[in-house]
């Protein structure tokens, strides 16, 4: 319990599906794209904290 979890994921088929599950296994969860990341690209970073176990 309480740990954390950072992934980077490729927004497409399924991602919203996987946000909504890691949303209900930790308190908090944001999504971030990194400044560095090109316009078009799809990649983002959800950064969990929290794991509720």
């Amino acid at each position: 319990p309480n740990g954390n979890y950072v992934v980077k994921v490729f927004q497409g088929e399924g991602s919203d599906d996987f946000l909504r599950d890691v949303r209900t296994s930790f308190e908090k969860v944001v999504v971030r794209k990194p400044a560095a990341s090109r316009p078009r690209s799809n990649e983002v970073y959800l950064v969990a904290k929290g794991f509720k176990g």
